[in-house]
């Protein structure tokens, strides 16, 4: 996984998003399980929607080579730190990336917590 003038992220940052996507990922599922368990309200299983949602946004950040909130303010991750985009057609191509990978998130966070709210 190189580099490339569409993505903002290294693959430092790819390997270090999939290690927290793992443990987040298993964070929404052990409350998810432990609140059905406990028959708390749907009220309360809706909070299974935060760590569902922030496993999916680093997932598909990692997927995408892209960091959807850097994305949008212009920035790229590099080894040394973070520098701006300077050319307008990459700044454009890795805000759609972004905006792409932001909204997955949601969606899949979304159908993951309806799944837990409704078995």
């Amino acid at each position: 996984m190189g580099l490339d003038c569409t993505t903002n992220l290294t693959d430092a940052n790819v390997a270090r998003r999939l290690r927290v996507g793992i443990m987040t990922l298993a964070l929404g599922l052990g409350c998810a399980i432990t609140l059905k368990l406990s028959e708390a309200s749907p009220g309360v299983r809706l909070l299974v929607f935060i760590p569902f949602f922030i496993s999916a946004n680093v997932f598909f950040q990692a997927i995408f080579m892209t960091c959807g909130y850097s994305a949008l303010a212009g920035m790229r991750h590099t080894a040394h730190g973070q520098e701006r985009i300077a050319s307008r057609g990459d700044l454009r191509m890795v805000r759609a990336r972004g905006v792409k990978q932001i909204l997955l998130s949601f969606v899949v966070a979304a159908m993951l917590t309806a799944t837990f709210l409704f078995i």
